[in-house]
């Protein structure tokens, strides 16, 4: 007989293991959707577009999958890797009551959450790219029933007039970097298709509307965009559904949509695509939009700062990043390249075959063949076979990311955080994120240096561009990407501000909603440059900027900016990797302790 308390917790349990299991599967459609619109109406109803694969899905290039691949027992085993093992459910809550959550108001629900998706992230690793991306694309995405959804495509005319936008923004070293023919993959690339998401018998009006264009998160390759299109092609589509917003074909007969009343948000990499469309609408010149909000931004792909070490144990993304199995996906070699990389690698291969005596020993490469250039193209190489390549450092590191290659990682359209521009100049910024979040750093970085208020900050500094209004919300406890995860007073009171912000930015009728939360409510247009505000678990705001920037001193400032200045990148990963394994052996010690 099982006691009732017992039987209580398993319930408890069960029903927030099936709430995560929901959240991979609407994950997954959501980043299908890599670019969607969202309006609000002077009602409590909302309309949004959704941007099915701007991001290039799948290259018909691509090897097919055969016959067995989509029969219903291949969907079937790929499915089972949502299931979680019930030791991991187990022994979660064991350690949160013997030991305690992680994180200090974290509930057995949430704690519970969050090891059923790190569980399925690891296992994840051992499934290919591709699976994975079919596992998160398969699901359709639920509506309200007072919803309405509109298909549409946006002319791959859109895609090219991004592309001669972004390519002068990318210097001849850049474009090295870069490491393939990203303007000859459109050529081929799917057609982005997306959705309007609107609220019925509400007909959208572009004048008086707000139209939220959302960037999905997903590490820039969950259902869609690297490894089979990396950077910049993700870029390349975000601007390109951005331009056939403001500006349609006269022969579609849609009315342009004012840049003032659009809001460009994202979560995740999402986010920091959000901030790389940004800085592209900026430098080319562009009409910009409204203002952008984004949750958990994604914007150093280097791993540089403290919270990525720090708050490994209070996440769910995974310590040493994202890992799959060998799959054509990641064989680099196979994406377009340029004809000047054509060129070099077969003096490569020549100088390859030549010899230095009749012994057949080879002869070394010339200093004129630049390794690292191409080594972005060949760091995995044929099926997934690892590859280390030179860096610019002088190390051999492997590809850490599906997304650029180790020598892209620090463009500014790859890692936000790196902008030349200082982020300076952008229009309104709502940026959201958790403090036990490992990204928390990057978004506390962004805020200050957009802001020009981090220590030291002065006119020299304010110099470097006219410095950006941005809103930072930290919320307590809580981790990456909260917002799609809990039902909670937190993730309430976050949904509640984004919608708040989209309202005020572009000078829109309130929804009924919002006018019922006047309470709560702080105005998004203001005066001052920099607001944080930080949100309590039972989701009550506390002006905290003065505190913030009274304790965030100089020398730690320093130490961010030395971090991101490192040239290595096997340092970073050696650091984190370092990190964890002190963090496991802490973890075995109080255990061991505790039973002594």
């Amino acid at each position: 007989m099982i006691p009732k308390p017992v039987k209580k917790i398993a319930n408890v349990a069960e029903s927030h293991v099936n709430h995560a299991t929901k959240f991979v599967f609407s994950m997954g459609r959501r980043t299908m959707s890599s670019v969607s619109m969202y309006t609000t109406s002077s009602t409590s109803s909302s309309s949004s577009t959704n941007h099915a694969d701007p991001n290039k899905p799948t290259p018909p290039a691509l090897p097919t999958r055969s016959s067995s691949d989509s029969s219903l027992m291949a969907n079937t085993l790929l499915w089972t890797h949502l299931i979680p093992p019930m030791p991991v459910i187990a022994s979660t809550m064991y350690r949160h009551f013997a030991k305690g959550p992680p994180a200090k108001s974290w509930s057995l629900s949430t704690d519970i959450t969050i090891a059923v998706i790190r569980d399925f992230l690891t296992r994840s690793s051992k499934i290919t790219v591709e699976d994975v991306q079919k596992l998160s694309t398969t699901k359709k995405l639920p509506i309200p029933s007072n919803v309405k959804r509109r298909k549409f495509v946006v002319p791959n005319e859109y895609r090219k007039r991004a592309g001669d936008l972004i390519a002068p923004l990318l210097s001849k070293k850049d474009q090295r970097r870069v490491g393939w023919d990203w303007e000859k993959d459109r050529e081929t690339a799917p057609p982005i298709k997306g959705e309007w998401f609107q609220a019925k018998g509400n007909p959208l009006d572009p004048c008086k509307e707000s139209t939220v264009l959302y960037l999905h998160g997903g590490a820039y390759y969950l259902g869609c965009y690297a490894p089979q299109h990396p950077f910049p092609a993700a870029v390349e589509d975000a601007l390109a559904t951005y331009l056939y917003l403001i500006d349609p074909p006269k022969e579609e007969g849609t009315q342009p949509i004012d840049p003032k009343k659009i809001v460009i948000a994202g979560d995740s990499a999402g986010g920091g695509l959000t901030f790389a469309t940004l800085m592209v609408i900026r430098d080319a010149g562009l009409p910009a939009p409204g203002g952008a909000m984004t949750l958990s931004p994604w914007m150093d792909l280097t791993h540089s700062l403290p919270s990525i070490l720090s708050n490994i144990l209070t996440d769910y993304l995974p310590p040493t990043g994202f890992k799959h199995a060998p799959s054509p996906a990641l064989d680099y070699a196979q994406l377009p390249s340029k004809e000047e990389d054509t060129q070099v690698l077969a003096q490569a291969k020549a100088e390859a075959e030549a010899t230095d005596d009749d012994h057949g020993n080879l002869a070394m490469p010339t200093a004129e063949s630049d390794i690292s250039d191409n080594g972005g193209r060949a760091s995995i190489g044929p099926f997934g076979e690892c590859v280390p390549v030179p860096s610019t450092d002088g190390t051999d590191m492997y590809r850490v990311q599906f997304y650029a290659c180790n020598d892209a990682l620090k463009l500014p359209m790859v890692s936000p955080i790196f902008d030349r521009g200082h982020l300076r100049g952008l229009p309104r910024l709502l940026v959201q994120c958790g403090t036990a979040e490992r990204l928390r750093d990057e978004s506390i970085y962004t805020a200050l240096q957009a802001s020009n208020s981090f220590p030291g900050a002065n006119r020299d500094t304010a110099a470097l561009g006219e410095p950006t209004h941005v809103t930072l919300e930290t919320y307590a406890d809580q981790p990456h990407v909260f917002q799609l995860l809990f039902s909670n007073k937190s993730v309430s009171r976050a949904i509640k501000n984004l919608a708040a912000f989209v309202k005020d930015v572009t000078n829109s009728p309130a929804a009924i909603d919002t006018v019922r939360d006047k309470d709560n409510r702080t105005s998004y247009v203001t005066d001052d440059i920099l607001t944080i505000h930080n949100i309590s678990p039972l989701g009550k705001t506390t002006d905290v900027k003065e505190k913030f920037l009274q304790d965030f001193t100089r020398k730690e400032w320093k130490d961010w900016e030395t971090r991101l200045a490192r040239r290595s990148i096997k340092q970073r990963m050696d650091d984190v990797s370092a990190a964890y394994e002190k963090l496991l052996k802490e973890a075995h010690h109080k255990h061991d302790i505790k039973h002594v």
